[in-house]
């Protein structure tokens, strides 16, 4: 291997939007490193693509996973993009499972990020992109406060870090509205005909695909050379309802 091998991270990614993100960013990086608690479930056919069974929420266990990545090429790119989500109202909602969603969602950016920002300080450039979500922005009447509100702390995060890791760093974040996702097909959340309803209320008439996730998170990692601190929403117009 040469010595300037360029590798990105990429966090909950054996389906979804991580996924998706994987298959984009192959064509950018010399390797991927896919780190999720469910592996061994993807054909990626590709030994430029490692899997690595990891709980972000794990210090120790992102430390050494990291590790494995820098011995075999120089993470220039992090993708945050782990989540968990389970409708539950507020009366229902225990502090186990609040700290749970938390944990994963929020807790788990940063552990990541804490694990990978040296290495990309010391060499004077890279990207972290977090992915959050429009329930951030507007609440969420379906997901529950406390996905809502991890994915609130994620722009803070993001801002946070911005300031923190420049100028060697950049750090954006995108807020995907409703995708084509299990979490969002396999809940119990959303019917066929509420979809529709709700697809036929936005601007673009439709919900978003993993794929057009994928790109704007290919964008912030490569392309976006003077934007740090940002957050784009990338959601068929929601926002706007």
């Amino acid at each position: 291997m040469t010595d300037h091998q360029r590798a990105a991270i990429v966090t909950g990614a054996s389906s979804g939007i991580g996924r998706a993100v994987v298959e984009r960013l192959r064509a950018d990086y010399d390797h991927v490193a896919c780190f999720d608690v469910a592996t061994g479930e993807n054909d990626w056919d590709d030994e430029r693509v490692h899997e690595f069974a990891v709980d972000v929420r794990d210090p120790d266990a992102v430390a050494d996973a990291v590790a494995a990545v820098e011995s075999v090429a120089d993470v220039a790119a992090l993708v945050n993009n782990a989540g968990i989500s389970r409708a539950v109202s507020l009366a229902d909602l225990d502090p186990d499972e609040w700290d749970r969603v938390l944990g994963v969602n929020l807790k788990g950016q940063y552990v990541v990020a804490r694990a990978v920002a040296p290495g990309m300080v010391e060499r004077g450039e890279g990207a972290i992109v977090n992915v959050s979500s429009v329930a951030g922005l507007r609440g969420s009447a379906t997901g529950g406060v406390h996905y809502s509100s991890s994915k609130a702390g994620v722009f803070g995060l993001t801002k946070g870090l911005a300031k923190q890791l420049g100028p060697e760093v950049r750090v954006n974040c995108v807020a995907p509205g409703l995708v084509e996702t299990p979490l969002l097909t396999e809940s119990n959340l959303w019917t066929e005909a509420a979809l529709a309803e709700y697809a036929a209320d936005l601007p673009l008439e439709r919900i978003g695909t993993p794929e057009e996730v994928a790109d704007v998170v290919a964008f912030l990692c490569d392309g976006a050379s003077y934007m740090t601190g940002t957050v784009l929403t990338v959601d068929g117009g929601s926002m706007l309802r």
